[in-house]
């Protein structure tokens, strides 16, 4: 009888701790195994003093066509099926209720319909960064910006869970690019 609080202690420890440890699990299978789509977009870099220096990640493509007979409500989980390009750059194909028995797919937001297209939010927005390269993100990303070439986010999917993995510019990592333009101080 007096082992029954040490043993509930140690279960209520042991679900703190399983909840995020699931979700690592979930993000690093997804960027494992997920299928890599490559998604033109825009990325302002905007300051929050919580959460430190990031680039706002925008897909350019946020509205595609509902499947036939699919009714969605405002803010619900919905399912957006991929198709690649020739150029290689990833497009939504169309928007269903239920998650597809086949091919890629991604889940996102649904939040209004137009002309039986729904717009949707991407399930990521954020691309955080190393503090000392994020000054030169945001003048890398000014001169950047007006390029046709555009801003490419590197994201892997896998059974609907899409985790940003990187951005990249003309074929190069942002990561990279900053790396050369940051030249650390000499002692």
């Amino acid at each position: 009888m007096k082992s029954l609080p040490l043993i509930l202690f140690a279960l209520v420890s042991l679900a703190q701790w399983a909840a995020p440890l699931s979700q690592i699990f979930k993000y690093e299978r997804t960027l494992t195994n997920g299928t890599l789509i490559r998604l033109k977009c825009t990325a302002p870099d905007p300051y929050d003093p919580l959460r430190g220096r990031y680039l706002a990640v925008r897909p350019d493509q946020a509205e595609a066509p509902i499947a036939k007979g699919e009714k969605l409500l405002t803010g619900q989980h919905a399912y957006a099926t991929l198709q690649t390009a020739t150029d290689g750059l990833t497009t939504l194909r169309e928007i269903h209720a239920q998650p597809p028995t086949s091919g890629d797919y991604v889940r996102v937001t649904y939040n209004w319909e137009s002309a039986d297209k729904a717009n949707v939010s991407w399930p990521f927005d954020r691309f955080y960064l190393n503090e000392a390269l994020a000054p030169e993100a945001d003048k890398w990303f000014a001169e950047s910006i007006r390029d046709a070439k555009g801003i490419i986010a590197e994201v892997r999917v896998h059974q609907g869970l899409a985790v940003l993995e990187n951005l990249t510019f003309d074929g190069k990592s942002l990561r990279d690019i900053l790396k050369e333009r940051v030249k650390p101080a000499k002692p």
